[in-house]
């Protein structure tokens, strides 16, 4: 893919970005509470408020702990944490799982960049191969986009260790801020213990790439299947109904443990698959997010 020019982040402007444009970052003040220098309201502490934000004084006066909420600040840190692993490589119906990445890159970064917010990317395999620190401006989505362009999914084979990298984003993301985690989740287990705490501390948004084919086997006989992360093969029948039907039920299974995961997790979800269109499922989300902020609120 050819580095992405000033000239043509213009054209990507006009049919794009009216669409989306305010969806997650508004041209006034938030209406949800979140971390700012204005202070919002005080109020009892709760199991789930962080002790930074205690007021002792007020503490000390009421007799009951107390803490302070904030008015949201409009800027805000970004990073997105970008799954290459080799199964991101994996096309069925439709484009792979990668080029859908790299569209939902495109969109999310230009239009919070385009805010004056600074953005940085963590991109990994089965370790975190590349960071680029978080920055504003039209230099740093230039930079973030042909990073991702020049960073192509697959390389050494290898399990993605989601539990590392989540360990290590945590190191590297000190100050409070917006995450994305897109990937497709096919990791080892014992990821989501690392998801916990990185959910506490920033606000974490898990974008879940999937392919049609990942749940449904289509008869069409005797095929050989191959990992894309570890290399092991296996040949299969695809023609044997009760095969299909125990596929299904396995990958059924994944999703149920990976919705209980992000649950528990605190986590918002975007389901990506590889024949969405990811403007609209972008626009469905911010919808979601919007109100969900004002239920908060």
């Amino acid at each position: 893919m050819p580095p992405v020019s000033d000239n043509a982040l213009r054209r990507l402007d006009l049919p794009v970005m009216r669409r989306l444009e305010g969806l997650l970052q508004g041209d006034h003040r938030s209406a949800a509470r979140g971390d700012g220098l204005d202070l919002a309201d005080l109020r009892e502490y709760q199991l789930h408020d962080d002790v930074r934000r205690m007021d002792w004084n007020a503490t000390a006066r009421l007799g009951a702990a107390h803490v302070r909420d904030y008015i949201e600040d409009r800027e805000i840190a970004v990073w997105l944490l970008l799954d290459m692993s080799p199964s991101m490589t994996f096309a069925g119906v439709s484009i792979s799982k990668h080029a859908v990445l790299t569209e939902f890159t495109t969109l999310m970064c230009r239009l919070l960049l385009g805010r004056g917010n600074r953005a940085g990317v963590m991109i990994f395999r089965d370790r975190i191969e590349r960071t680029i620190p978080a920055r504003g401006g039209r230099r740093q989505l230039l930079a973030i986009l042909n990073a991702v362009a020049g960073a192509h999914a697959g390389g050494r084979a290898g399990a993605t260790d989601l539990k590392q990298v989540l360990t290590d984003a945590a190191a590297v993301i000190r100050r409070r801020a917006l995450v994305f985690l897109v990937s497709d989740f096919i990791s080892p287990p014992g990821w989501e213990q690392a998801l916990v705490p990185l959910a506490m501390r920033h606000d974490v948004i898990a974008v879940r790439l999937t392919d049609p084919l990942e749940t449904r086997l289509p008869d069409l006989g005797f095929m050989t299947f191959q990992d894309a992360e570890t290399g092991e093969q296996l040949f299969v029948d695809t023609h044997d109904r009760a095969f299909r039907d125990r596929f299904a039920a396995a990958a059924g299974a994944r999703d149920a443990r990976l919705r209980a995961a992000f649950e528990k997790a605190g986590v918002d979800v975007v389901e990506l698959a590889t024949e969405d269109d990811v403007m609209d499922a972008l626009m469905r989300f911010s919808q979601m997010r919007k109100a969900s902020l004002r239920r908060s609120a």
